[in-house]
């Protein structure tokens, strides 16, 4: 993306008719092997690059032995966005996925990803909730008014739910799969995001740039959720929250951004009545979180303000490319209210 400093390159330059696949991997061995052998056993030209973002479970060096196999150690962890963009460097496919290690493909999902690909420059799988595959985890990601990625279908039943192709403007970094030529454009993942977030940010910089993101019903994956930083950890709602906000700054229209605190206000008051009664997200925590859940959020919010000048930074970078207006249009037809997030299972 010339002209876009805040995201390193991706190189062009591929192998035609290959598959990269980019796994980050911090804890969870068993996650890890059942991860890496679901897409070994997918058929064709597949690479797996399996990126050790300085675990501590020695997992990576213990993997089965495989010629399409490639190993690369991270000196620190820098964040999911990092060890990603890291295996983006050594990845030579024309086809490239960024799947999470609690994450498993079912068989022919990289066939269908790929078909997508011929026409569509991002490919989103439907997702399965690993702990029930008979309900969703995400068929890509929809938008609350103060620039909070919510997962379309998580918790709904899956059958009969979401089985049509269609576009999307988010996209799901656990699972998703890129033409190697539409990375180069829009360039790799932009690492002060650490982790969540991230991915809400690259899909509205793709889209940008008018890349077509394709929901893909044939192409399935399971996801444990919250594999690192478990479903409803302390850690995860502070960095949900402050990149919330960062994504907000850097993406939303002035007129959702005045607005923005009204919603967070709307939203954080209207879970955690529902928290209360052990129902909705907050209901999904453990009582004594619960109790803490207001300090981590605050404490979000704070980082949050603190990031807004470089966020601010990063929306005049984006000005300057794309279609602002056309932009406005598609998170309006993403957008979410109170209702969508009201409904949602605590598990």
């Amino acid at each position: 993306m010339t002209g876009y400093p805040f995201a390193p390159a991706v190189t062009a330059e591929a192998v035609p008719g290959r598959t990269s696949v980019v796994v980050v991997h911090y804890s969870g061995e068993e996650d890890l092997r059942r991860c890496c052998a679901s897409v070994l056993a997918e058929p064709g030209d597949v690479e797996l690059v399996v990126v050790d973002n300085r675990s501590q479970d020695g997992a990576v060096e213990r993997l089965p032995e495989d010629p399409r196999l490639r190993r690369l150690w991270r000196p620190d962890n820098g964040g999911f966005a990092e060890g990603a963009n890291a295996g983006l460097a050594v990845a030579t496919g024309d086809v490239v996925m960024l799947l999470n290690p609690d994450a498993a493909l079912r068989p022919g999902c990289l066939a269908a990803l790929a078909e997508a690909l011929v026409d569509a420059d991002i490919a989103a799988p439907r997702v399965l909730l690993a702990a029930d595959p008979n309900r969703l985890d995400n068929c890509g990601h929809d938008v609350f008014p103060d620039g909070l990625n919510w997962c379309r279908g998580r918790g709904e039943e899956a059958a009969g739910r979401y089985l049509e192709d269609e576009d999307i403007l988010f996209f799901s970094g656990a699972a998703v799969a890129f033409r190697r030529d539409a990375l180069a454009r829009c360039g790799g993942l932009d690492p002060a995001y650490f982790a969540y977030g991230e991915d809400a940010d690259l899909s509205l910089r793709a889209a940008r740039l008018g890349l077509r993101c394709r929901y893909v019903a044939d192409a399935v994956v399971t996801h444990r959720v919250g594999g690192a930083f478990g479903s409803h950890g302390l850690r995860k709602a502070y960095l949900v929250e402050r990149n919330r906000i960062r994504v907000a700054v850097t993406h939303l229209p002035a007129s959702w951004l005045a607005a923005a605190p009204l919603w967070t206000a709307a939203r954080v008051a209207a879970l955690g009545l529902a928290g209360l009664r052990g129902d909705g997200v907050a209901g999904g925590f453990a009582r004594r979180d619960r109790v803490a859940l207001p300090l981590v959020l605050a404490a979000a919010w704070i980082a949050g303000a603190a990031a807004i000048p470089p966020s601010l930074a990063r929306r005049r970078a984006l000005g300057r490319l794309g279609d602002r207006a056309g932009m406005d249009a598609r998170l309006s037809h993403a957008r979410v209210g109170l209702r969508a997030l009201l409904r949602r299972p605590a598990a």
